[in-house]
């Protein structure tokens, strides 16, 4: 993740006082932590308003209010807890049962998701049966759960989020949740740093951790496991996320395709469900598509006013494909983005808060703190990690994910922008160019799952592009330390954050 401790940690200081002693600094670390999961379980269900959550052995309340916190208060939790009374919680539609009483709310299912820990005075089977018959269908679960792997086990002192959770191995987490019913099951290795860390050492070493976890020689080494399933069944989930009135019928979506006739339908069709009150445009490039993409849009393009479509031959490449997007792009801001982002979607709201809030720009941050990463390969993870990090000792210090294709800009910056590659490293110049020239440019937290088998095949090859990115970043580096002709010389902007954003309006 290679980012800087300092944006976690300062989230946190609003809402807790300093602390003092070997134990104050372990119950700090471990509220970073709780904080870190909440935002695994908002970016891993992308979870929409209104949806309902049950907080499975809730402990004292600690994590329940990180969950609210990192959801705005938007969605009804019920705390289930072994033992009431629970602390008198200011959460707006807050319920709290006893687990005990559980099974009465188990008939129809009442829960689009369960998170938490299993307990150690049930069989995980059984638990994990109860908890299927609480999900409605299609509803998903995530356990954070001990790691009984752990080769430290006996020694640590991390047993769960509140201290409570059997420790468990993967095989029996697997084997139960599919016992009980659930599929799409998934166990990943999940946080390496110990718990008696303080805060600022956990937030600091956390970016070196999370590359490790990718490792597979290093995934038994981690404290913690988390189960992912769902309950088979299919349900509606439908909310208007276009809450801010001064973008509506302002922003031009530029997606470039190739060959992602499983994607581009849908894709589409949500953005408009989701965000429709601001889509000005959606500019799909078909760049030299050989499957039914052409046709798909086609129909699309007659039955929606929105959708244009811009049709490209040979030579193909991303760099290409978004410089013809952005000089049709009309709309005062322009979102790019890749056309299998369609279940991240629900995460795109914190792009629109950051250029509401002032910022010129926003890149989705696969990489923070606060992001998930889901099946990145581990080869691919250590470069762009590494890449990273060359980017931040030779030409600018605070960036996190700059190369990827999820950007929400004002136009007039892609507009200026000349970009050279014609390929994937295009990505890198639309992240890293308006940086080095001024612009207010956010990184937001957002996740990154893998493609499924349904969604095709990406035809991203690190060993086909990764010299192409270096090329493009040497390019950048040299016209910016030896040539000054970055796009940062046309402008002189302000050392003031606010002042320059207020110039740029």
């Amino acid at each position: 993740m290679l980012s800087d401790a300092s944006v976690s940690d300062q989230k946190l200081k609003s809402d807790s006082a300093p602390e003092a002693g070997s134990s104050a600094l372990v119950a700090s670390s471990s509220r970073l932590k709780l904080y870190w999961r909440a935002c695994y379980v908002k970016h891993f269900f992308h979870v929409l308003p209104g949806e309902t959550l049950l907080e499975f052995g809730a402990g004292d309340g600690t994590w329940t209010k990180e969950l609210d916190r990192v959801f705005r208060g938007e969605n009804p939790i019920t705390a289930a807890v072994s033992d009431l009374p629970f602390e008198t919680l200011p959460i707006k539609g807050l319920r709290v049962i006893n687990i005990a009483d559980l099974s009465q709310h188990a008939r129809n299912g009442s829960f689009d998701y369960i998170v938490g820990s299993l307990m150690e005075s049930e069989t995980p089977v059984e638990l994990m049966t109860l908890l299927y018959d609480l999900l409605k269908p299609g509803g998903r679960m995530l356990f954070f759960q001990p790691n009984a792997s752990h080769p430290l086990r006996r020694l640590s002192r991390s047993r769960g989020q509140n201290g409570h959770g059997q420790p468990l191995h993967a095989a029996t987490l697997r084997a139960s949740a599919a016992a009980a019913g659930f599929t799409n099951i998934a166990v990943t290795p999940y946080d390496l740093n110990p718990s008696s860390l303080s805060r600022t050492s956990v937030a600091r070493l956390d970016p070196i951790t999370a590359v490790l976890e990718h490792a597979p020689a290093c995934r038994s080494f981690a404290s913690t496991l988390i189960c992912s399933a769902t309950k088979p069944g299919s349900r509606i989930r439908a909310a208007n996320l276009a809450e801010h009135l001064p973008l509506y019928g302002t922003v031009s979506v530029v997606i470039p395709c190739h060959n992602e006739e499983a994607n581009i339908q849908q894709l589409i069709d949500e953005l408009l469900k989701l965000y429709g009150l601001y889509i000005r445009e959606i500019i799909v490039v078909n760049d030299n598509s050989t499957d039914g993409t052409a046709h798909i849009l086609s129909r699309i393009a007659n039955s929606e006013r929105r959708v244009k479509v811009i049709t490209r031959g040979k030579p193909n490449g991303v760099g290409l494909a978004l410089s013809d997007g952005y000089r049709a792009a009309s709309g005062r801001y322009i979102l790019s983005m890749d056309s299998d982002f369609v279940d991240i979607l629900p995460e795109f709201r914190d792009l629109f808060d950051a250029i509401v809030n002032g910022a010129d720009g926003a890149i989705g941050s696969r990489f923070s703190h606060e992001s998930v990463v889901a099946g990145y390969p581990s080869s691919k993870m250590l470069c762009n990690r590494v890449f990273h990090l060359i980017i931040k000792l030779m030409l600018v210090r605070r960036v996190r994910d700059i190369s990827n294709n999820l950007k929400l800009y004002k136009s007039e910056i892609l507009k200026k922008l000349e970009i050279e590659s014609p390929h994937f490293s295009a990505n890198l110049e639309t992240g890293l160019k308006p940086i080095l020239a001024g612009y207010d440019i956010r990184e937001v937290p957002i996740s990154w799952i893998n493609r499924t088998p349904e969604m095709g095949s990406s035809s991203f090859e690190l060993s086909r592009v990764g010299g192409d990115y270096l090329r493009t970043l040497l390019r950048i580096m040299r016209a910016e330390w030896f040539q000054g002709r970055s796009l940062a010389r046309k402008r002189a902007p302000s050392s003031d954050p606010r002042a320059r954003a207020a110039s740029q309006r």
